[in-house]
């Protein structure tokens, strides 16, 4: 039914084109709620007609009025998308969408249901594709012109106690962020607003939260938090700063989330990717955690039950690549817990019988990074003699110690 209802507008819509002018809020609100196919009542076919429905009616308001996108973004934004977020309050910031100066507890309403305060998360959910859409849509001027409208409903998502919703925050947010200046940030406050509503995620791992919504969530929330600190801090000036967040996140959301992860390798394994992408940002500045993280990469390596789950093991391996490439000067030091891990991953697949191509891949990772370490000491004599004394005393490493060892 939607997508006949869809091509018929869309027919009209070549018809006669003048209708849409000036669309009434009902039909634009009715249209964009099918723009994301990952909507249970949208199918794929329905969010392209809605996308070209409403493309064309952007462009013939556009044509009548230059200014006319912009109002009716904010009608869209005021009696719809405001509507449905009126009683989700946020202390954390004033009726402007800027920080508040000071944060009073939020006031609890005994008097309704959730489902009487939270209209957008209950009996309107199709509102969170509508403000979606009129996101994607806007410009880093024409954000400006709506911030009081785009900052409560979107930090009501990112506050929800549903993980679904926190997801499609962090989506929300980065869409946002994309169009927003580090200066706008900086005066409303919001930059840290944003941080102080997606840190705690970083907390929610088994066995307090599912598994499937713990990686759900790291997944969404690591990513958007980097994406928020390029935009806080674009320069070296406030580089000091971004590297403290850096810090926390390393800390809160890689060691003492590891540390808590027990069984659940799924969830490890995000965490170890998160670790590359962390490490990435940080550059050199990340050595002084290597004393923290090759003892917790060498262990998932040598884990006697690795292969078990390939894919912790390959993203520990290229973590470990990435630690040698920004952390080079100090790496030989950590020479020994290291090789520990390598050396007893690569004996522990090879006494795996089963052919995998996961396995291979991590051999060939392994052997990668002992190239890389062999390169990042080579000026050390000590250092590569220790290396060629490991290889006398055990043969059956020979594919792996000698592979850096030919090409250096």
């Amino acid at each position: 039914m939607a997508v006949a209802g869809l091509r018929l507008l869309s027919h009209l819509q070549r018809l006669v084109p003048s209708l849409y002018g000036n669309p009434p809020l009902d039909l634009l609100t009715s249209v964009a709620s099918f723009t994301d196919s990952r909507d249970p009542w949208t199918r794929p076919e329905a969010s392209e007609t809605a996308e070209a429905v409403l493309l064309d009616i952007l462009r013939h308001a556009f044509i009548a009025d230059t200014n006319s996108l912009s109002k009716l973004f904010a009608r869209l934004l005021q009696d719809r998308v405001k509507l449905n977020f009126a009683r989700t309050k946020n202390s954390a910031i004033t009726e402007q969408g800027r920080q508040a100066n000071y944060r009073l507890p939020d006031a609890v309403d005994f008097g309704d249901s959730e489902v009487e305060l939270k209209p957008w998360k209950f009996r309107n959910v199709y509102i969170l594709t509508v403000f979606r859409w009129i996101l994607g849509k806007l410009d880093e001027c024409t954000v400006q012109d709506h911030w009081p409208l785009v900052i409560p409903p979107l930090l009501a998502i990112l506050d929800d106690e549903a993980i679904e919703n926190k997801v499609k925050g962090c989506e929300l947010l980065v869409t946002l962020l994309k169009v927003t200046s580090s200066s706008l940030l900086q005066k409303t406050g919001l930059g840290e607003v944003f941080q102080d509503a997606l840190m705690p995620c970083l907390s929610y791992l088994p066995s307090s939260t599912s598994e499937e919504e713990s990686v759900r969530l790291l997944n969404a929330v690591n990513p958007t938090l980097l994406v928020l600190l390029r935009a806080r801090y674009p320069g070296s000036d406030s580089s000091a700063k971004k590297m403290a967040v850096l810090d926390q996140m390393l800390r809160i959301g890689i060691l003492n989330g590891f540390a808590h992860t027990g069984e659940h390798v799924r969830t490890a394994t995000v965490l170890i990717c998160m670790l590359s992408d962390l490490i990435k940002e940080m550059g050199i500045t990340s050595i002084k955690h290597l004393k923290d993280l090759l003892p917790l990469i060498s262990g998932i390596l040598s884990a006697p039950f690795g292969p078990a789950h390939p894919p912790l093991l390959l993203a520990a391996a290229f973590a470990l690549q990435v630690i040698i490439l920004n952390c080079w000067p100090r790496i030989g030091y950590y020479r020994g817990e290291i090789l520990k891990g390598l050396t007893i991953c690569w004996c522990t697949i090879n006494e795996d019988t089963r052919e995998s191509h996961d396995l291979n891949n991590i051999k060939i990772a392994i052997q990668q990074d002992v190239n890389l370490l062999r390169i990042s000491v080579r000026t050390n004599v000590v250092e590569l003699e220790d290396m060629d004394q490991l290889l006398h005393d055990d043969p059956q490493l020979s594919d792996l110690l000698m592979i850096g060892h030919r090409r250096g």
